[in-house]
């Protein structure tokens, strides 16, 4: 994502004629940043290691004060990257590619932060009891940005009345997509189709309300087996060995002990874990449709990819999923995700459904469309309008 940002705002400024130097500011020793970041040096974007240093009140009033600069500071220590050089106070703006900071950001330079979502809103237990105020910082990082980017609208409105950014500096940015990373493969017989399920082991996922809904599914003679790929989604079945960190997680602990008591799911579910690109894509091309039973969050682009390749969505119906959907121009199916019964039947529903589903998805020529390299002017514009 960050990457992708760099680029549209260097194209962007570009074909507007007002060429704008970019820098990605990345933690120290977190990255091999010739490598992971090759592509975007190429395009001639700056990578700069930094670390976090605190900062009490007097010595953000004093960078501020060095430039003929005054604002609020309401706490009584910040956040300043510190690069070696000059901690990035040439920049014109910071943008901050998420609001997961651990302190308020000092506010020595004008600043956005991109926003992705505010899950904990809807689902307070993804944060355990001793963590219960770990999203206060985020919040007063937004609260004291001069602007708050989001990419889907409820986002934005969560985060006027969650986190209580002004609707003046909520900013909603072009979403883009870009799916040429997969390839197309070859389908197989309908009758050898799966459910795709990708997931991690986060609570908002919603597993045992899933998993619930396919064990009715089965029971009322479901036919689809699932393929479960997904960073450390092994962890959900009780055959993994649990990490030393996550060995008393409750809620891994319950989806394992509901796996482990059922015949029905330990015959149907296939935990692939985390695949490569190239086998993500053939494991999607070759499904009968993806499902995605997510409580709450930003939405995903994995119904993006999958209309890319061939494959229908089922899913949630939160409203960033169904802004995601309108925006690219793909027919879903929609369920309660808080409702076991609602889901199982809109997997037999989909399993009857899908090949004519399938045929409606857009076109590559139509997905294409929603390159960044065609919303860049945009990016552009908007920033320009948060830095005026």
């Amino acid at each position: 994502m960050t990457k992708t940002i760099a680029q549209m705002i260097m194209r962007g400024s570009s074909d507007a004629g007002q060429v704008c130097a970019v820098r990605i500011a990345v933690l120290a020793e977190k990255y091999n940043t010739g490598v992971d970041f090759a592509d975007v040096l190429a395009a001639g974007i700056e990578v700069r290691e930094f670390r976090w240093r605190r900062a009490n009140v007097a010595e953000v009033e004093m960078a501020n004060r060095n430039q003929g600069r005054t604002c609020d500071l309401p706490f009584r220590e910040y956040f300043m990257p510190d690069d070696g050089i000059d901690n990035c106070m040439d920049s014109d703006l910071w943008l901050v590619v998420s609001d997961r900071l651990d302190k308020p950001l000092a506010p020595v330079r004008p600043y956005a932060v991109f926003a992705t979502d505010y899950i904990q809103r809807y689902v307070p237990s993804i944060f355990p009891d001793h963590l219960k105020d770990v999203d206060l910082p985020f919040l007063q990082a937004v609260r004291q940005a001069d602007a708050v980017i989001v990419t889907t609208p409820q986002t934005g409105k969560d985060a006027v009345s969650y986190a209580g950014v002004p609707a003046r500096k909520v900013h909603l940015a072009p979403m883009d997509f870009d799916p040429t990373a997969f390839l197309r493969t070859p389908s197989i017989d309908a009758e050898n189709r799966y459910i795709f399920w990708p997931t991690n082991p986060t609570q908002h996922k919603n597993h045992i309300r899933a998993l619930e809904a396919l064990q009715r599914y089965y029971e009322n003679d479901g036919r689809l087996k699932v393929k479960v790929v997904g960073t450390n989604s092994s962890w959900l079945t009780p055959s993994t060995k649990l990490p030393k960190h996550v060995d008393e997680i409750p809620h891994l602990l319950q989806v394992r002990k509901l796996i482990a008591s059922s015949d029905i799911l330990r015959e149907n579910l296939e935990f692939c874990g985390e695949v490569t690109d190239a086998e993500y894509a053939r494991l999607l091309s070759q499904a009968s449709f993806l499902w995605h039973p997510v409580l709450y969050d930003n939405g995903t682009f994995a119904v993006a990819e999958a209309a890319w390749l061939g494959c229908p969505s089922l899913s949630s119906g939160y409203p960033q999923m169904r802004y995601i959907g309108d925006r690219f121009s793909i027919p879903m199916e929609y369920f309660n995700a808080s409702s076991v019964d609602d889901m199982s039947k809109a997997l037999k529903q989909m399993e009857e459904n899908a090949a004519v589903i399938r045929k409606a998805l857009p076109s590559h020529s139509d997905l294409e469309k929603h390159s960044w390299q065609n919303y860049a002017g945009e990016y552009w514009g908007m920033l320009q309008r948060i830095a005026a």
